[in-house]
C-alpha cells in the first residue's frame, strides 16, 4: 500500500510538473501550513524551506522516507519526518521513530574504542595481538593496528552476515566473540597501511577489543559509557523482528515478496553498526563529542580530521582539498543496507549538524543530507 496523496492544487501542479521536486514540495508546505512565500525573507530560511520541499517531493515519489533534522549551533531549526513508518502498514513515520543506523553506528564503535586510548590501556599503534593474545592469524595479530582498523587500512576484508545466503552464519554468530571467530583466521587482504578498503570485519575487532579491555558486552559498554551519560533514551540494540510500534521497517525483495529486511541483515546490531536511534539522539551524541563530555578535545579533534582519503579515526572526514569550498569540510558517517539510509554529517565552519535517517535504500537520503550545501554551491555559479 502507498502513501495517498492531498488534492490540494498545489499538489496537483506538482503531478503537472515533476521536473522541480523541491519547488512542488515546498509549494506543498506553504499550502499546507499557510505560510505565504513572500513572507519567507532570510536566506536561512529559503534554503530550509527548500530542503522540506525536496523532502517532500522524494516522499511523494516514494523514493524517501525518514526524518530530516538540521541544527545550527546545536540548535534545532529544522525537524520533520516524511512517509511511512512501513511501506506496507498505515502509520506514519514521526519524529521520535527509531531507525536502524546502519554503518553510522560504527561511530560509536570508534569513540568506545578511543576512550581506551584516552584512558591509556591501548594507544593508536598498538597492534591487535597485544590485546587479542589467542588471535588465530598471527599476520593479522602482529601488523594490524588500532589505526589500521579505524582508518579501514587493515585489509580487514568485510562479514559474511549479509545477504540471504549468510543466514546460517548469521544464526550461529550472536555474539562478539563468535562474529570474530568467523573471519579470524583470515590474513589482511593485503600490508596493513598500504591501502584503504572500507569494511565491516575491522569494526567487530575493535569491538572485541573494547570487550577485552573493558570487562563488559559490547552492547553493555556502549550503553554504559556513551548513551546512559549523554542522555540518548531512544538508542540501544533491538532485535530486529521486534513489533514496537516506534520502530521503523525497512522492506527488501525476496523472490516476488516485499519482506522485512531481517531476511538479510544481522539480526541486532553489532559493532559495524545496526543500532538503532532517533534523530534527536543523534544530534546529543555529536553534540557531546564537540563538547568533550564523550572524548578529550584534542583526541577528538584529531579522530575527526582527514587521515586516509575520506576517513578520520573511525569518522568520515571528507569534502576537503582542491576543487571543493573550505565550508563544506565535514565530519561523521553514513550508511545504508536493504531498506535503510542514513546520514549523519557536521559542518565544523557552518556550524551546521545534518541527520537523515530513513528506512527507504539508498542513494535518497544521501542526497536529502546534501541538499543545503549542494544548494549553496549552486547558488555561487
Amino acid at each position: 500500500m502507498r502513501q495517498s496523496t492531498p488534492t490540494t492544487p498545489a499538489v496537483h501542479v506538482c503531478r503537472m510538473r515533476t521536473k522541480a521536486l523541491a519547488l512542488c514540495g515546498l509549494l506543498v508546505w506553504a499550502a499546507a501550513s499557510g505560510v505565504a512565500m513572500a513572507e519567507v525573507a532570510d536566506p536561512d530560511a529559503v534554503a530550509v524551506a527548500e530542503l522540506h520541499g525536496f523532502s517532500m517531493g522524494l516522499a511523494r515519489s516514494d523514493k524517501f522516507s525518514g526524518v530530516v533534522l538540521v541544527a545550527k549551533d546545536g540548535q534545532v531549526v529544522h525537524e520533520h519526518a516524511y512517509g511511512k513508518r512501513d511501506e506496507l502498514g498505515d502509520d506514519s513515520n514521526t519524529v521520535q521513530t527509531r531507525f536502524n543506523l546502519a554503518s553510522a553506528g560504527k561511530m560509536f564503535t570508534a569513540v568506545a574504542v578511543l576512550q581506551q586510548v584516552a584512558a591509556g590501556r591501548i594507544e593508536l599503534d598498538t597492534p591487535v595481538g597485544a590485546v587479542l593474545k589467542d588471535y588465530p592469524n598471527s599476520e593479522f595479530a602482529t601488523k594490524v593496528t588500532i589505526r589500521h582498523l579505524l582508518t579501514h587500512t587493515a585489509g580487514a576484508g568485510d562479514i559474511d552476515l549479509f545477504g540471504p545466503e549468510n543466514a546460517r552464519n548469521r544464526q550461529r554468530a550472536r555474539s562478539v566473540e563468535q562474529m570474530l571467530a568467523l573471519h579470524a583466521d583470515r590474513a589482511p587482504a593485503f600490508e596493513p597501511g598500504s591501502q584503504q578498503e572500507y569494511g565491516n570485519f575491522g569494526h567487530v575487532v575493535l569491538g572485541r577489543i573494547v570487550e577485552v579491555l573493558s570487562g563488559l558486552l559490547f552492547e553493555d559498554y556502549l550503553s554504559k559509557h556513551i548513551f546512559e551519560p549523554v542522555g540518548m533514551t531512544r538508542t540501544g540494540f533491538v532485535d530486529c523482528v521486534d513489533a514496537s510500534p516506534d520502530l521503523a521497517v525497512g522492506r527488501v525483495d525476496v523472490g516476488d515478496q516485499r519482506k522485512r529486511n531481517c531476511e538479510t541483515l544481522p539480526s541486532r546490531g553489532f559493532p559495524a553498526g545496526g543500532q538503532v536511534s532517533t534523530a534527536r539522539d543523534m544530534l546529543l551524541f555529536v553534540e557531546a563529542l564537540k563538547s568533550g563530555a564523550l572524548l578529550p578535545t584534542a583526541l577528538f579533534e584529531e579522530a575527526t580530521r582527514p587521515h586516509r582519503e575520506f576517513m578520520g579515526l573511525g569518522f568520515f572526514a571528507t569534502e576537503y582539498g582542491p576543487g571543493y569550498p573550505e565550508r563544506n569540510f565535514r565530519w561523521g558517517h553514513a550508511g545504508s543496507a536493504d531498506g535503510i539510509c542514513t546520514d549523519v554529517r557536521t559542518y565544523p565552519m557552518t556550524g551546521e549538524t545534518i541527520i537523515t535517517l530513513s528506512n527507504q535504500d539508498a542513494p535518497w537520503c544521501f542526497e536529502v543530507a546534501g541538499f543545503l550545501h549542494q544548494q549553496w554551491i549552486e547558488r555561487q555559479k
